[in-house]
């Protein structure tokens, strides 16, 4: 069997996309989280063993992935982290305007990122308040 790098994949896959033009980065962004979702769900392995999720009406919705954004809760297999959009949300950004600015999510994506955030606040106002003092 071979044997995938993933750090090798990301850099080529980072790389292409830094040189695509910008019309074509939103596609590239959803063709590659589409090849994520399906390796995940194709894989009989976990991606990583210090992978933790968070199911919400019974898909795995939110993931906590080691050496991805920090270890922080993200949506889905985006690099979206739950504290960035609940952070806007806080700042007044409405579901519509979100969903206009993150493309690759969807309505049920930011209903679980804002269970989540209820059920987890003091871990997400932490992130956030980290965000913050780097600022």
């Amino acid at each position: 069997m071979a044997t995938l790098h993933l750090h090798e994949v990301s850099d080529k896959v980072a790389q292409a996309y830094l040189n695509t033009p910008p019309l074509q980065q939103q596609r590239l962004k959803r063709i590659v989280e589409e090849a994520i979702l399906l390796w995940t769900e194709a894989s009989r392995y976990p991606v990583t063993p210090t992978q933790s999720s968070y199911v919400y009406k019974n898909e795995t919705v939110i993931r906590h992935t080691q050496g991805v954004c920090g270890g922080n809760a993200c949506i889905r297999n985006t690099r979206i982290p739950v504290w960035i959009v609940v952070s806007l949300r806080s700042q007044g950004a409405t579901d519509n305007e979100l969903l206009k600015d993150y493309p690759s999510l969807i309505q049920s994506d930011l209903d679980a990122a804002w269970v989540y955030y209820q059920d987890h606040k003091n871990e997400i106002d932490q992130a956030i308040a980290a965000q913050d003092n780097e600022d």
